[in-house]
């Protein structure tokens, strides 16, 4: 069942929604006989859970910084708050075990959890010099400490002198939602910074503006309207600042944005939502083995350039009979780089009991060999995809 609109919006789901409405539609539909979550399960990849631990790891030193009254961790009282929290390794532990809780009951993670963990503690040092060098981004006005009251903004009032993390953002009047990592308030200003541990980004600086425009319009956390004086992304390897928005500029940026959510609400509206294939994103969609479009072959074909110089990529196979003990005779239905009906060897890294004769599979990010070029002819040598331990099995049909 197609999932309902979004009662809020946000930068994330906006972007996404105008990306492709489908994609939006089934990453956040219910799979009942998949698990008990709400949404697609979501994939376990590695790069991505490194940077959630360090954001994670950074958010619990920096706001047990602030409740000791440090304004940065250079502070000498610092060295003491770190005693307290076990230390930069036992934070991040805790962090890797927090992230990957979030993974208990995944289908799509299970194959890989066990080894996740494992790399993710290896990487521990990694990401410990990593943490640290976003913590020393994070610095505090001293007059904005302590904490106004000991509080968060969880509790929905306003919101006085302090610093405060993860402040849930309301504009309700036009059902708009953000999540800041930090916002300080203290008489000389109001400062709104987010963290973020990939590559600089434009949509950075666009999502950090929707943040000082929500602010302004929070009737709950912010009732006088006070504006944000600036704005900082912390990225792991410089600050960058902006200047905060005028009322001109957010007046403006409403009326944009409540636009663009309005339409992006009629989009997801329409049953099925509309798929909107693109060569570059459609390879990375989390949730391109359930789209009918992304296999087409039209959408293959304009792909088939990129999966050919990747040497990975992804193949609908009607599996034909077992060829070892971890290898597989099957035929191309739906690939870029060979035509339907072309014979293709598969091997794996461990025995799949899924794969049978008749049963048809979507494989996503094997490595593909014997296929120099796109293939014209379905009776040219069989082509290798090789399972490895990144790559997904998807059964179509029951």
């Amino acid at each position: 069942m197609w999932p309902d609109p979004p009662t809020e919006m946000s930068v994330t789901t906006l972007a996404e929604i105008e990306a492709c409405p489908r994609q939006w539609a089934l990453r956040t539909a219910d799979y009942p006989g998949l698990w008990e979550r709400r949404g697609y399960p979501p994939h376990l990849h590695l790069g991505a859970v490194a940077g959630t631990v360090v954001h994670h790891a950074a958010e619990t030193v920096t706001k047990a910084l602030i409740r000791a009254g440090c304004p940065s961790i250079h502070d000498p009282a610092a060295p003491g708050v770190m005693k307290s929290l076990g230390g930069y390794t036992s934070t991040i532990s805790g962090c890797i075990d927090r992230v990957l809780d979030h993974f208990a009951g995944n289908p799509r993670a299970a194959r890989r959890l066990d080894a996740a963990a494992r790399l993710l503690r290896a990487r521990v040092p990694e990401l410990r010099a990593r943490t640290q060098t976003m913590l020393s981004r994070v610095r505090v006005p001293p007059e904005a400490l302590p904490q106004s009251e000991g509080r968060s903004a969880d509790e929905r009032r306003p919101l006085t002198t302090g610093v405060f993390a993860e402040v849930e953002l309301h504009a309700r009047p036009i059902r708009w939602t953000g999540r800041a990592d930090f916002l300080v308030v203290s008489p000389r200003a109001c400062v709104i910074t987010d963290l973020k541990t990939g590559a600089r980004d434009e949509a950075h600086e666009f999502q950090i503006r929707v943040y000082a425009l929500l602010w302004s319009r929070d009737a709950e956390l912010n009732p006088t309207r006070r504006l944000a004086d600036r704005l900082v992304l912390a990225y792991e390897d410089a600050e960058v600042h902006l200047d905060a928005p005028s009322n001109a500029e957010l007046d403006d940026m409403e009326h944009d944005i409540v636009a663009r959510g309005v339409a992006a609400i009629k989009a997801v509206s329409q049953l099925p939502p509309e798929a909107r294939p693109d060569r570059d994103r459609c390879p990375r969609c989390l949730v391109r083995q359930l789209c009918p479009e992304y296999w087409a072959g039209q959408t293959q074909r304009t792909i088939a350039e990129l999966a050919a110089v990747d040497g990975r990529g992804d193949v609908e196979v009607t599996i034909v009979r077992r060829h070892g003990p971890l290898s597989w005779d099957a035929v191309v239905d739906n690939c870029a780089v060979r035509l339907p009906g072309a014979a293709v060897l598969l091997r794996a890294d461990a025995n799949l009991p899924e794969l049978r004769p008749s049963r048809r599979v979507r494989l996503l990010s094997v490595r593909l060999s014997g296929h120099d070029h796109i293939a014209t002819e379905a009776s040219c040598a069989a082509m290798i995809a090789s399972i490895g331990n990144a790559s997904e099995v998807f059964l179509v049909g029951s």
